[in-house]
């Protein structure tokens, strides 16, 4: 698939007027409905060799204020990572300019720095998952992050804490049905991605990704094995393998 076209398009507001191109608009995109991405995973993924291209969109998105980034040094050894996230005005150009687009969120700000890590790998996660439905014949709609799936499960359950025990269970199951979300041992398990897609006969479907790390437990990955999500690992190896073999779950290896 050819890159965007990188031919410059004026958008105009009564107090803005930004210069953007198709694959400058691209990377906001992919940089806004993931919350936060690293610099290194947008250079091998989206640009793929194209260095230069890639360092003159940064360099103008940065400079009109539409996008922002931050170093971050992570792990044992203290290694750098360096992230983006759309700016406020970052949000609201790109909503504009895809005001079509068919009820994807996006975000802008950073989150919590210990966050991060984690947030930015799930691109790379999102990546190797959407390879797979390309090769298949699919057509990504749209990606759904655990903070939207949240917020809708989990808002009108804080109403009804002062339910009886067995009611509030019900009401869990019933919106969590709602949302196509399990529950598990008395709680709705969230995934950290789910991609909404259409399959080659037009039929929509979906699927729920887990990015494990070394700080899960045994539990935990146990119950989003339950879940049915198809689970992810984050290694310094390079070849896929399976995470938890007896479960037969499905695992990519994405070095950090």
């Amino acid at each position: 698939m050819p890159p965007p076209s990188r031919e410059q398009t004026l958008f105009r507001g009564r107090t803005y007027a930004y210069s953007l191109s198709a694959d400058e608009l691209e990377t906001m995109y992919d940089v806004g409905r993931f919350r936060v991405i690293a610099t290194e995973d947008l250079a091998r993924q989206r640009y793929a060799g194209r260095d230069a291209e890639m360092r003159q969109d940064l360099g103008s998105l940065l400079s009109q204020g539409l996008v922002t980034r931050r170093k971050l040094y992570v792990g044992v050894k203290k290694e750098e990572l360096t992230v983006l996230a759309l700016t406020k005005a970052g949000k609201k150009i790109l909503q504009k300019a895809r005001e079509n687009e068919d009820g994807q969120a996006l975000y802008a700000g950073f989150v919590k720095a210990r966050e991060m890590r984690h947030d930015a790998a799930i691109y790379r996660m999102f990546r190797a998952e959407a390879r797979q439905l390309y090769a298949a014949g699919g057509r990504i709609r749209r990606v759904v992050l655990d903070y939207e799936l949240k917020r809708k499960a989990y808002s009108p359950l804080a109403k009804a804490r002062n339910l009886p025990p067995r009611e509030y269970a019900r009401l869990q199951r019933e919106i969590a049905a709602q949302h196509g979300l399990p529950v598990v041992k008395g709680k709705i398990q969230l995934p950290d991605l789910r991609i909404e897609y259409e399959v080659q006969d037009g039929s929509q479907a979906r699927v729920d990704l887990e990015l494990a790390t070394h700080h899960y437990h045994g539990s935990h990955l146990a119950a989003k094995a339950a879940a049915g999500f198809k689970i992810y690992g984050l290694d310094n190896g390079s070849h896929p393998r399976p995470i938890v073999e007896e479960r037969e779950i499905t695992a990519g290896i994405l070095s950090l």
